[in-house]
């Protein structure tokens, strides 16, 4: 069975884990007629779950402002996969393993992050909007790290192996106020390409460019900065959300989906479209459109 890889990176506390508890509460939401689906394994259900229930705790006891300092400095990168599987008419067809990044991304570029990067399907590199649109250029540059992203990008991308990324997915988050009015997404979307541009401009020069996203997810907070703290870190006003409801976190799993079923639906080959035709296997291209169909752009979303 083929297994696609999904790795998440970021510095610590931008909301990796936090994005993907949020996004495992959406599963449901976006089956296709029942026919295709993602579903994660017993084990990863009650897992991932715990941690949508243990951020939805935490949002609700949080205090009026947060420290995000605590662990980030010195921090070993190290990973943890969550399984899920790919289903086709209620057939698992592949396996999918988010690879959630624990540490900091600072210094130099970590071989086994590189590794992991190299041979995944697809990343999502996630970015915290509040620290990109309120912090200095360089609070900014060392909490979001985007000088090490592009590295790695130019690290993977450019060594001429056939194994790369298929989809590059920046995803915003913590950006509940900049949300809430179209000038403020402007606004979240233009400091996004002053920051980010280089990277993707570098993205399309690349031999074999992968398809390339930006978009904005919000989870059940309301977060904006509030100062700096005595270590120079940030400290965020941190609000609940209206009955903690999400919005466009479903849609990651949508570019997932996508491109999932556009890379199995062009394995098929030529016998494959036969019995396709004959009915003996599932025509994913009927599924690939209704996919298209049915989604609603969030707000911020943009196929570069």
């Amino acid at each position: 069975m083929e297994t696609f890889e999904v790795v998440m990176i970021g510095n610590s506390a931008v909301g990796k884990t936090s994005m993907l508890a949020a996004l495992s509460n959406e599963l449901d939401s976006f089956n296709l007629s029942g026919k295709v689906a993602l579903e994660p394994t017993t084990h990863e259900f009650k897992l991932i779950q715990d941690q949508w229930n243990e951020m939805t705790a935490q949002v609700e006891s949080q205090s009026p402002f947060t420290t995000l300092s605590t662990g980030i400095e010195g921090a070993v990168v190290d990973f943890v996969d969550h399984e899920f599987y790919f289903k086709v008419d209620g057939s698992n067809k592949a396996r999918v393993l988010f690879t959630d990044t624990r540490g900091t991304l600072t210094g130099e570029l970590d071989e086994r992050l590189i590794a992991r990067v190299n041979n995944a399907f697809g990343v999502f590199c996630v970015v915290d909007a509040s620290v990109l649109m309120e912090c200095s250029a360089s609070r900014n540059a060392e909490y979001n790290c985007p000088a090490y992203v592009k590295k790695l990008f130019r690290d993977v991308y450019c060594d001429d192996d056939d194994k790369q990324p298929r989809f590059v997915a920046f995803v915003l988050t913590k950006c509940e106020k900049y949300m809430a009015t179209q000038k403020g997404q402007r606004e979240l979307f233009m400091a996004f390409h002053k920051v980010y541009g280089n990277i993707v401009d570098m993205l399309k020069k690349v031999k074999a460019p992968p398809h390339a996203y930006v978009l904005a997810i919000q989870t059940m907070t309301c977060v904006s900065f509030l100062k700096l703290g005595e270590n120079g870190w940030p400290q965020f006003r941190v609000l609940p959300a209206k009955e903690l409801k999400t919005k466009d976190c479903a849609y990651p799993l949508i570019i997932l989906l996508k491109n999932i079923v556009e890379t199995l639906d062009g394995n098929v080959g030529f016998f494959g479209r036969i019995f396709q035709a004959l009915g003996f296997m599932t025509d994913l291209r009927v599924y690939r459109a209704e996919l298209e169909s049915k989604v609603q752009l969030p707000a911020l979303y943009e196929e570069l």
